[in-house]
């Protein structure tokens, strides 16, 4: 039983250029409690605008914004009854660390299924260290198998998670998680000798999230400047990392420079490198502002080569 399409083309005509991250909508932080995010008609009126601009999937997750964020996507959904966007939330991930405890994973999905109206996709949001995936996993695929969701994913999740999971499906004869979500972009490689070489054997499908860095490849922070309080960036666990380690800030800059020599924003350049990777479905893309949907329409018309690929390769290696 599976819902993902068979082919890398399939799948990404079947998911659309990229997703809706809806993670800033009623707030920002998962964990950390409210900031700086969009209110309920400014979230309302960007699903609108997203679904305009040929977006397919809906990203969300039971903590985004201590539960706004699925709140205010059901709003959208009960409003659009007729409509063919795919739904996707994510649980696991709480206050007091991950947890994908059997009863848990299935009161979740009924929450969210009454917050939101339906769940097409549902993903564990990370690995919990003290829950067996032989625990967990009959759970997500009893839900495929009974028509509750369509399919399900695991998010946060290194080679030997994936690949133990994978196995354990197969073993005990569940449906068999079919899409990643990891972070991934440029500057945040680690998948590339690892997860997707699975997920390229195994026919999964992987949507990337956090495809500028927390904002760090969209230009934000290349003379120095610091994420404003609130802000994604300032809740983002890599972020400070990144903006301290000067060799790393350097390439940035000089990504910078080479974006403005294609004459596009640095934002235009990542996600027009993320829809060129092979190994990509979709990215998923938060958008906050409608200035940002300029780096979107870059990336989606931008031609790309394989001389510029090699150049970011050799810039970004693999980390």
């Amino acid at each position: 039983m599976t819902w993902i399409a068979s082919s890398p083309q399939a799948r990404r005509e079947q998911f659309g250029r990229f997703l809706l991250g809806t993670g800033n909508i009623g707030g920002i932080a998962a964990v950390t409690g409210p900031g700086i995010g969009l209110s309920d008609s400014e979230g309302l009126d960007l699903i609108d605008r997203a679904i305009a601009e040929g977006v397919r999937i809906l990203d969300t997750a039971d903590i985004y914004a201590g539960g706004d964020s699925e709140r205010v996507v059901g709003l959208w959904n009960h409003a659009h009854p007729d409509s063919d966007v795919v739904i996707q939330s994510k649980t696991g991930v709480t206050g007091n660390g991950p947890d994908l405890s059997p009863d848990r994973v299935r009161r979740q999905l009924r929450h969210s299924i009454d917050v939101l109206g339906r769940v097409d996709l549902y993903t564990a949001h990370a690995v919990d260290p003290n829950t067996p995936w032989a625990d967990s996993l009959p759970v997500f695929s009893t839900a495929v198998e009974s028509g509750l969701i369509r399919a399900y994913g695991l998010s946060n999740v290194d080679e030997a998670a994936l690949t133990s999971a994978l196995e354990t499906a197969d073993r005990l004869g569940l449906v068999r998680p079919e899409l990643v979500q990891n972070s991934y972009s440029l500057l945040v490689r680690g998948d590339d000798r690892s997860v997707l070489p699975v997920v390229a054997s195994e026919g999964l499908a992987y949507t990337p999230y956090s495809p500028l860095a927390n904002g760090i490849l969209a230009g934000r922070y290349s003379r120095g400047e610091q994420p404003a309080k609130g802000s994604r960036a300032s809740t983002g666990p890599r972020v400070q990392g990144f903006l301290e380690d000067v060799e790393l800030m350097a390439q940035v800059q000089e990504f910078d420079r080479l974006a403005a020599a294609y004459g596009v924003t640095p934002a235009g350049l990542a996600l027009a490198w993320l829809f060129n990777c092979p190994s990509v479905t979709a990215p998923i893309i938060g958008i906050s502002s409608s200035a940002q949907w300029l780096g979107v329409h870059e990336a989606l018309r931008f031609e790309w080569t394989a001389e510029l690929m090699a150049r970011l390769d050799e810039l970004f290696p693999p980390r």
